[in-house]
């Protein structure tokens, strides 16, 4: 779920002409940001305890 979300946002990034290293530091605070919000997530906690 995340890397779909950051390959629109980079492409969107790109569209807008932003500069490879001001692409990645924003992509990097927006993965850090959307991996702490999915590992605060209670399903995702017990989704964790579950086996496939």
């Amino acid at each position: 779920m995340c890397l779909a979300n950051l390959e629109t946002l980079n492409a969107h990034f790109i569209h807008q002409g932003l500069a490879q290293t001001e692409r990645l530091t924003l992509l990097n605070q927006t993965a850090i940001g959307q991996m702490k919000l999915l590992l605060a997530d209670a399903g995702v906690q017990r989704l964790e305890g579950k086996q496939l």
